[in-house]
């Protein structure tokens, strides 16, 4: 009768990661029921907001160019670009190749503690794919329905395929949070910008809400059930929300959903503990690009206030719904760090968002063309052998 028991509650909990899946399935390939004036309006926003992204980002790298360029811009009169500077821009790099490399590590390591076939390369192709959606779509929502799609696509599990990609993401959102906690308590004096300081801090706490919502929800479904009901109900009041009732069915199974996965990976605290260490080295070594990239232009900058000023900067630009948060991030990079003393700044800033942002966008365009090269060398390899 127990094992009968067990196996029904077994069967159950795949039902739900496995609707769980097929929701985030739709979400990410979308539904075909859609009419085909509404695909046209779609698709006309969908090149508005690009342009507007495109314009957004040019005018803020021109007026940062223009004011590196005048001549009140202060001029740096170290020594000409050598081996040191080389070592730092190398060290920069590295930092990239540490962020991939620590989410290809959490992988490996939820792999292994699900029981699923351990594989180095679908653990490096979910990481650096997730971060390639990450950098694509506004806010950075395309990340894990992206990740568990592609989980599935491998033969991963139906639980297995959504666990990874949202513990990940509820392990990296902490690992920010509490990057942010450390140096808004410890070193608040880094930057002296009010406005920018508030928009941090409303920042840190945007970031800590959904994963907060999904941790809640798995220890105490009721206490989550009340707040998401308040939260919707007073969007109700101010108009903000139209269909309450619908709202609060689409969160509460949404939650419940990762909540489900989140609940087969917690029952290991050590591998928890190790995700969470992961994350929190992950973020530290973002932050820490901007370092390496201001020595790299003869910049003159302790690692822990560069470390310090960056937080700031990436808390700041997290409700800003553009891709990557561009354009807001390079804006907020220059205000920051203008007061340097520094002839490469504009040029710190470029390779600091092609280091942090463009080189995932790279890294996935490759990988996405060396597997259609790869199919394609497979499906002449079968027509040879059929036609032998």
């Amino acid at each position: 009768m127990k094992k009968k028991a067990g196996k029904k509650a077994k069967n159950k909990k795949e039902d739900i990661l496995s609707e769980a899946l097929h929701v985030q399935k739709e979400d990410f390939e979308k539904t075909e029921d859609i009419s085909p004036e509404e695909k046209k309006k779609k698709k006309i926003r969908k090149i508005i907001g690009i342009v507007a992204f495109v314009i957004f980002n040019a005018i803020v790298l021109f007026f940062t160019a223009r004011d590196q360029f005048s001549q009140t811009t202060p001029k740096f009169q170290g020594e000409p670009f050598g081996i040191k500077n080389v070592m730092f821009l190398l060290g920069g790099i590295l930092c990239v190749v540490v962020v991939l490399g620590i989410e290809t590590i959490k992988y490996v390591l939820m792999m292994r503690h699900l029981g699923e076939k351990v594989s180095v390369r679908a653990a490096f192709e979910t990481a650096a794919l997730g971060k390639y959606y990450d950098c694509i779509t506004p806010s950075g929502a395309g990340g894990q329905p992206f990740q568990i799609w592609h989980l599935h696509s491998k033969g991963y599990s139906n639980g297995a395929s959504s666990a990874m990609p949202l513990t990940g993401f509820v392990t990296m959102q902490y690992g920010f949070v509490f990057l942010c906690a450390f140096v808004f308590i410890f070193n608040n004096g880094a930057i002296s910008s009010v406005p920018l300081k508030i928009a941090a801090y409303v920042g840190m706490f945007t970031y800590s809400i959904v994963p907060t919502m999904i941790i809640l929800t798995a220890v105490s479904p009721s206490t989550s059930a009340k707040m998401i009901n308040f939260f919707v109900n007073l969007g109700a009041k101010i108009r903000i929300i139209k269909k309450p009732d619908q709202v609060k069915t689409k969160v509460e199974n949404s939650l419940n959903d990762y909540a489900e996965c989140l609940r087969k990976i917690e029952k290991n605290k050590g591998l928890l503990v190790s995700l969470f260490v992961l994350s929190f080295i992950f973020q530290v070594a973002m932050c820490s690009i901007p370092y390496f990239v201001i020595h790299t232009f003869g910049g003159d900058l302790g690692f822990i206030q560069s470390l310090s000023m960056c937080t700031f900067v990436m808390a700041s630009v997290t409700i800003v719904p553009t891709p990557g948060n561009s354009g807001a991030a390079e804006g907020s990079f220059y205000l920051l760090f203008n007061k340097l003393d520094t002839f490469g700044l504009f040029w710190s800033m470029l390779v600091w968002r092609a280091l942090c942002y463009y080189s995932f966008i790279i890294i996935g365009v490759i990988i996405y063309l060396y597997g259609a090269v790869e199919k394609i060398v497979k499906l002449r390899k079968e027509k040879k052998s059929e036609s032998e």
